[in-house]
């Protein structure tokens, strides 16, 4: 299924892996890149082999391949977005109770009057957008890697909108406004490098409300324009007030005005101001690129995935990095609930962002690699790529742009390989009897999920039989879009076994992150678990994925053949299967009777 996935992913991506593709146009994007005048024909020939590799280090999953795809292609209408957009809609008309920032839930920024259109068929082309929160460029070789990764996004046909923070080493004073124009123009430029196009906007895109000067707004219009034009805007944090005074913006503030911008963006209706008409947005990531490859909390343990809805008080208490997690909380309240958070080091390697944006899975921690080859490989090729086809005016507000020195990246000498995916979630409620759960709701959850009907009198009766016996975990999230249900088996000369009953998932709720959060609190409930799957269940590959060992039974005529799974703690202390516990569990699980009928 990996494999196959893959071949999928290039087969229709456009992507040829026994030839490389000779023109400039890549089938790949939805915008033209650089012309190939301006490179020679081996650095134009490394940078596709660059991008097939990034790409394919992704190995997405053929759902997850054939959705990114879609999205691209503007087939893909986010059912889960628009129904939830709906629901808001609905509950806006229904409770217009105001709610502070703290309390927003993904979707509130729509209005109310926007009930009626989302009920109506999908008008307006999508267009699938990334926003890039980048938080200082000042690391050797930063501004190149962070070019390079926003310009294969370009090309795989997603338009970044991209956000330069002041991170504290530009003031208000004159010196302070020519650092970001300098970093807005050399990022701008190294886009430029690696075949993307980008447009630099140092103003009029922030604003006061002229009733409310404590009110920042964005005026989408610039950003549309250059997304229409194929190009990536790289907004600077710049805004001039009712004086005329330039003012930098914190990080956080001008980071939510943006993200706002963007969600109101997203009509299926009517299309983004600035865009001609062509379109309105689809945003399927927020990346944040710092100086911290992730969130990490006491004790240095890393966050490969945070729940925001039900885990960001216990994250936040112990978070070494709390300005980042609020931004992202902030602004992921903000945008649509199919939209994830990756947080990731500036210094990451441009196919790990890819990975995020692609897969939408958490990276596993890897190996550092060293990259000192990699990097001084990449100086020379920028060296050999010639003028890039966006010059900035010179003397530009009196800001001299220079040419970062690209050899000196060589010295680097290893790249981060993980990030935190962040979603804003939902929150989790966990039962240890069914007396305490909305049986009726639960069934319709499990039969949505499975697309079939539950044998619910047998099913429900072994829960309560279990319940009183060796126990019963029935985790469930939101407001039952999705659940698990762990049972306590018997197993001859041990303790009793967790095992993995049933995992579901609502079919509205699937684009929202719902798995990796359900599984998150599986983990947590269980830290070590066996379940069974059909030999021939399309989910099988997101199990392997995420299991410590697999085993295929023996096929037996006329019967079901199941593949058995577990997983196994890695915290000292905690309870690990042997192997007598596995193969037992396999024989407790063969006699289970079949849920559905």
């Amino acid at each position: 299924m990996q494999a196959h996935g893959v071949r999928v992913f290039v087969k229709r991506a456009g992507v040829q892996l026994h030839r490389l593709i000779p023109s400039g146009q890549n089938r790949f994007s939805t915008a033209s890149s650089a012309s190939p005048e301006s490179e020679t024909g081996a650095h134009h020939k490394q940078r596709e082999r660059e991008l097939i590799l990034s790409v394919l280090s992704t190995v997405p999953s053929p759902r997850e391949a054939r959705k990114f795809l879609n999205s691209v292609s503007g087939n893909e209408t986010m059912r889960s977005q628009r129904e939830f957009e709906e629901r808001q809609a609905r509950l806006a008309t229904e409770e217009p109770t105001m709610r502070t920032p703290g309390q927003l839930v993904p979707g509130e920024i729509l209005h109310s009057e926007r009930a009626a259109e989302a009920r109506e068929t999908e008008a307006v082309p999508r267009r699938l957008t990334a926003s890039v929160f980048i938080d200082g460029l000042e690391s050797p070789g930063a501004c190149e890697r962070t070019g390079k990764l926003l310009a294969q996004i370009q090309r795989i046909g997603v338009s970044p909108v991209v956000l330069l923070a002041n991170n504290g080493s530009a003031d208000a004073t004159c010196g302070g406004y020519r650092s970001i124009i300098r970093q807005v123009h050399q990022l701008a430029d190294a886009v430029e490098r690696e075949g993307g196009k980008a447009r630099p906007i140092n103003e009029g895109v922030f604003f006061n409300n002229p009733y409310d000067r404590t009110d920042l707004t964005v005026d989408p219009e610039l950003i549309g324009a250059a997304i229409a034009q194929g190009h990536t805007p790289i907004i600077s944090p710049l805004m001039a007030d009712a004086e005329l005074q330039v003012k930098v913006l914190k990080p956080r503030v001008a980071a939510a005005a943006v993200a706002r911008a963007l969600a109101q963006s997203t009509s299926t209706q009517h299309a983004m101001a600035g865009s001609g008409g062509a379109f309105s947005l689809l945003v399927a990531r927020l990346i944040l690129l710092g100086g911290a490859d992730g969130l990490t909390g006491e004790g240095n343990v890393f966050h490969r995935f945070v729940n925001l809805e039900e885990d960001y008080a216990e994250v936040a208490a112990a978070c070494a990095q709390p300005d980042v997690l609020e931004l992202m909380r902030t602004c992921l309240a903000i945008l649509p609930p199919t939209a994830a958070g990756i947080v990731a080091s500036v210094d990451s390697d441009p196919s790990l962002v890819l990975k995020g944006l692609i897969s939408e899975r958490p990276v596993a921690t890897q190996q550092r690699a060293r990259r000192n080859q990699g990097v001084a490989q990449q100086g020379q090729a920028v060296r050999r790529a010639g003028i890039p086809s966006y010059r900035p005016l010179p003397n530009y507000p009196f800001v001299d742009i220079g040419v970062r020195d690209v050899a000196k990246t060589a010295d680097v000498v290893e790249a981060p390989t993980q990030f935190t995916l962040l979603r804003h979630g939902f929150q989790i409620q966990r039962h240890k009897k069914l007396d305490t759960c909305n049986v009726p709701r639960l069934r319709s959850l499990l039969e949505s999920s499975f697309k079939r009907t539950l044998d619910a009198g047998q099913y429900f009766e072994r829960l309560r039989q279990l319940q009183s016996a060796g126990g019963v975990e029935i985790i469930v999230a939101g407001d039952y879009q999705g659940a698990v249900i762990v049972t306590h088996e018997a197993v001859a000369g041990a303790e009793s076994l967790p095992y993995l009953d049933k995992f579901a998932v609502l079919p509205s709720a699937q684009g929202t992150g719902m798995a990796d959060i359900l599984w998150a609190q599986l983990r947590r409930t269980c830290p070590s678990c066996m379940w069974r799957s059909r030999n021939d269940n399309g989910v099988n590959k997101w199990y392997f994925d995420r299991s410590s060992g697999h085993v295929r039974a023996p096929a037996q005529p006329g019967a079901t053949q199941w593949v058995f799974f577990w997983y196994q703690s890695s915290v000292p202390g905690q309870r690990t299967l042997t192997v007598d516990e596995i193969q037992s569990g396999i024989a407790v699980s063969q006699k289970i009777a079949p849920s559905f009928v």
